[in-house]
């Protein structure tokens, strides 16, 4: 019944309001007769009574004659709504509005003995009477009369109940009624308002999630409403965005494999189906043709490793061996490593340690693959006679102290809006030369390992002639 949440939410706001408003309103009405009302009535009434004792002071004799005082009691009735209670200084009634002639020494259980007593001490005195029932809610006024001498001779009562009251109550019940009334149908429109406000977003947050495509870019969820719905519309666009990088990276490393694999595969064909129909048993041809299915087989080698390695990064199973190592020797072997490749391009190397650096406890070789990576990424976009530089050097000092590597290139260079995107999986820079083959792995798993470490692999500003990647490693 209530599994709708704009129902539930508009409940929220105005079923509180629906059940405190009768209780507030009844609690008022109940102040309001008691503590407003009636406080009113007494002081109308102790105005009246005042009156009525002045006509009774000079007419008392006619009190005590039954047939002379209904007349008098008649036109009092008219002008005073209240009950009139005649009482002489002994206490008895003589007569009373609305009572018979034969009843007026019978003591009525409407007088107010209390008050009638501190009236014929010579006291003006007045009760409220205020409770559940309202039946039983009414004022009580008593006032002393006196004879010429200023001697009590007598008091005046005047009663009267909340139902006497009745077109004055009504309009005061009304009006709370009918404010209460508003209020919760203001509250029931608030409730729904805000309802609604807080289930468009999220109306709009499930049509964007059934409407989400993976070959377009997502599109964004607008972040509106309370902060709580803001923070899940900007959570979700940025889920949805990453989803589709995810896709797209996927969608790229099946192209890549399909053609990384396609090559060395198409060679090792071509050089079995050659050796296949030779007939002549060329011993050179073999020999070169041997030579090639090896250096394609260790091509596929290497794709194996980087893919094995990308498996394990993202897996969060990279094994690292912690030793101290000497930084300065590391880079020295893998330009010693990469020299020969580098020299079949006629590309010069030159390495350079900057005085003595640190030792480091990192996992040798796993900082080695970061260098052969980057040395690798020089050789691949570096024209012939061009030039490629490592050097390493400590930079600061004490606490903040680190080791820097970097590695520079004459090649095409990388342009500033892309220096950070390569380093995402199977990303490959759009209409440039520079990143022509590879699978986008190499660089992305590089920036990972050196973040395992610590460290950082970024790509330095340059004036668009080659690029230069800086690895930074901090002494643990």
């Amino acid at each position: 019944m209530f599994s709708s949440l704009r129902l539930r939410l508009a409940l929220s706001h105005f079923l509180p309001i629906l059940v405190l408003a009768p209780l507030f309103s009844l609690a008022l009405i109940y102040l309001l007769e008691t503590r407003v009302a009636l406080v009113n009535v007494a002081n109308e009434m102790a105005v009246q009574a005042q009156l009525v004792a002045r006509l009774t002071q000079s007419n008392w004799q006619a009190w005590k004659d039954p047939n002379q005082s209904q007349p008098l009691m008649t036109r009092l009735q008219v002008l005073v709504p209240a009950q009139i209670f005649v009482v002489d200084s002994q206490g008895r009634l003589l007569v009373a509005s609305g009572v018979a002639a034969t009843t007026q020494n019978v003591p009525l259980l409407s007088l107010n003995e209390n008050l009638l007593r501190q009236a014929l001490a010579g006291q003006t005195s007045r009760e409220i009477h205020t409770g559940i029932n309202p039946q039983t809610n009414g004022v009580d006024v008593v006032v002393p009369v006196y004879n010429d001498k200023q001697e009590v001779v007598g008091a005046i009562q005047l009663s009267q109940g909340l139902g006497q009251t009745g077109s004055r109550l009504a309009l005061i019940r009304w009006l709370v009624w009918a404010t209460a009334g508003v209020g919760m149908l203001l509250a029931g429109l608030l409730g729904f308002l805000l309802s609604r406000s807080l289930n468009r977003p999220l109306e709009q947050l499930t049509a964007a999630a059934r409407s989400i495509r993976f070959d377009q870019p997502p599109g964004a969820v607008p972040e509106t409403g309370p902060s709580e719905v803001r923070q899940l519309a900007h959570t979700f666009n940025g889920m949805a965005e990453r989803l589709y990088e995810l896709e797209q990276g996927r969608r790229r490393l099946l192209r890549s494999i399909v053609h990384e694999l396609g090559r060395p595969l198409g060679a090792i064909k071509a050089a079995a189906q050659v050796l296949e129909q030779s007939s002549n048993g060329d011993g050179a041809l073999v020999a070169e043709l041997a030579g090639g299915i090896d250096e394609q087989v260790d091509q596929l080698r290497l794709l194996l490793d980087d893919l094995t390695l990308l498996a394990q990064s993202e897996m969060q199973e990279l094994a690292l061996d912690i030793k101290e190592t000497d930084v300065a020797a590391l880079v020295r072997v893998e330009c010693h490593r990469s020299e020969g490749k580098l020299r079949a391009k006629e590309i010069a190397l030159f390495c350079e340690v900057v005085g003595d650096l640190p030792p480091l406890r990192v996992d040798p070789v796993r900082i080695g693959q970061i260098l052969g990576n980057l040395l690798d990424n020089a050789c691949k976009y570096t024209p012939p006679g061009g030039r490629v530089t490592v050097s390493a050097a400590q930079e600061g000092a004490g606490p903040s102290a680190s080791v820097v590597v970097r590695v520079r290139d004459t090649g095409p260079g990388i342009a500033a809006e892309e220096r950070e995107n390569i380093f995402q999986f199977f990303y490959r820079v759009p209409n440039q030369t520079r990143i022509q083959e590879g699978m986008g792995i190499g660089l992305a798993l590089a920036r990972r390992l050196a973040e395992v470490h610590g460290g950082t692999l970024t790509v330095a500003e340059s004036d668009g002639s080659g690029a230069e990647f800086v690895l930074r490693l901090r002494p643990n």
